[in-house]
């Protein structure tokens, strides 16, 4: 399960008040926030000094889903994106037959809360949010790396649990395949997209998704855990685990075992 962009841009305009973003930013930064959700969105996104950006959608124009039109702010002009009603209706559509399948109906409504209230806030306001909880400020590094060792040491741990469960069923199987791809990506983060962490400064060329990645590795441990030990599993929840990391950014994280460069991302 993957949503495209428009797909994307609908649920986010659908949620926001008055059905109104009212910047490319602004656009970028509740767009990016799905993420943190572990929504699978087919948007490239890499790190400028605002967080969170994807120069496509620089290049928006009106759609059967939305328009954009402009307003003058301090003598800027500035596109703004409306709603339509075919994108209201897309929107419902992704709901229905996508994001049921991976949120319960709390999650659904806290999605439709944060989407409103990101909305409502001006564009470096969002991007102070999602670099306090990414941690991709320079003054932020200790933490980052914190978080960096612990995850993959707990991933480790993980690991090693999946020898425990029985593979007799698909909800297992899935279970398993989900434990062993977070630990290789856990891996793939600490010794080679952060390798040189503590040494960087602040690096305008990055990859947000390995923010993104390991704030959710950090997330999901405790929720592997309880899945790991229950008799009874979440299939929703290991659902939307599996779905997010297995279908996002798959060209930058390509853990595929038809990869004939596949070693070069299992680092042990």
């Amino acid at each position: 399960m993957l949503l495209n962009r428009e797909e994307a841009i609908s649920i986010v305009l659908k949620f926001a008040k008055d059905h109104t973003i009212n910047s490319k930013t602004k656009l970028n930064k509740t767009l990016a926030r799905l993420n943190l959700f572990m929504i699978p969105v087919d948007i490239n996104f890499k790190l400028n000094q605002y967080g969170s950006f994807d120069i496509s959608l620089q290049e928006l124009s009106t759609n059967d889903f939305f328009s954009v039109s402009s307003y003058t702010f301090k003598e800027k002009t500035i596109p703004k994106y409306i709603l339509k009603t075919a994108g209201s209706e897309l929107a419902d559509k992704v709901i229905r037959d996508k994001l049921s399948n991976i949120l319960k109906p709390q999650e659904l409504s806290d999605l439709q809360n944060e989407l409103h209230r990101l909305s409502e806030l001006s564009a470096s306001e969002i991007a102070d949010d999602e670099h306090c909880k990414l941690l991709v400020d320079v003054d932020d590094r200790f933490k980052l790396i914190q978080r960096i060792n612990s995850v993959n040491v707990e991933m480790f741990d993980l690991y090693n649990e999946t020898k425990k469960l029985e593979k007799n069923n698909l909800i297992n199987l899935r279970l398993s395949a989900l434990i062993e791809y977070c630990y290789f990506l856990s891996n793939f983060l600490r010794n080679i997209r952060f390798k040189n962490i503590e040494s960087e400064g602040y690096d305008y060329e990055s990859n947000m998704f390995d923010y993104y990645f390991l704030c959710n590795l950090e997330k999901i441990v405790p929720l592997i855990k309880e899945q790991i030990i229950k008799e009874t599993k979440d299939e929703i929840l290991i659902n939307k685990c599996y779905q997010y990391f297995i279908n996002v950014a798959k060209e930058d994280y390509p853990f595929s075992l038809n990869n004939p460069n596949l070693k070069d991302f299992i680092v042990n």
